[in-house]
């Protein structure tokens, strides 16, 4: 049974912060733990598992903000087509519909493109080179595991493990890049004392590019 929220105690709703930390810890517990037995395959299920649960957080993460600022009105609602609509689901917190699902990969291509114009940004996600390439077949690999046929759909053989490692860090990444964007764009509105302000509060992880 999922947890819920301590309002009394000034616990948020969503947390995401705290949903994508949580998540971060269990794939470097998962990762230590195969360390010490490498060809567990029970262990190896388990980096899987976790480095695709924090996939998942991660697009829905940028959801969550996307419907922020569409609720909040810094962006019409009358501006999004149908299409964007179906990526976006249902601006409510509370007894919102899961809405259409849709494939992981067109998931992330659909949310990343939208939060670029939602929030003008000067971003392109970046699907033309290896490591999404081994997203992809990590996702396959994923979903054989999820929805097994047979025993070797839940084996994770090396190569999986490599495109697995290779997926998280790619989907990280393009995360760290797609909120970097967002930051020097709000930067651009802002006046000298409140940028330094909002630098300050995101130090932790901001990095300007080279």
């Amino acid at each position: 049974m999922p947890g819920y929220p301590r309002i009394d105690k000034g616990e948020g709703l969503i947390r995401t912060h705290d949903l994508l930390e949580v998540l971060r810890a269990d794939i470097d517990a998962a990762y230590q733990a195969l360390e010490a037995d490498k060809e567990s395959q029970y262990l190896r299920r388990c980096v899987v598992r976790g480095i695709f649960s924090f996939i998942e957080a991660v697009v829905e993460c940028v959801k969550v903000e996307l419907r922020s600022t569409v609720r909040l009105g810094y962006y019409p609602e009358n501006a999004l087509t149908p299409r964007e609509w179906e990526t976006l689901g249902p601006l409510v917190v509370i007894g919102a519909s899961l809405g259409k699902f849709l494939p992981l990969d067109q998931n992330i291509k659909r949310t990343f493109k939208l939060a670029t114009k939602v929030w003008v940004l000067d971003f392109s996600l970046a699907t033309s080179g290896e490591d999404f390439q081994d997203f992809l077949l990590a996702k396959a690999a994923r979903n054989r595991l999820t929805h097994p046929r047979t025993f070797y759909d839940v084996e994770v053989t090396d190569h999986d493990l490599h495109c697995h490692t290779v997926a998280g860090m790619w989907v990280q990444n393009e995360f760290q890049r797609l909120f970097n964007a967002r930051i020097e764009s709000l930067l651009q509105g802002l006046s000298d004392p409140d940028r330094k302000r909002l630098l300050l509060g995101t130090a932790f992880i901001h990095k300007p590019d080279a």
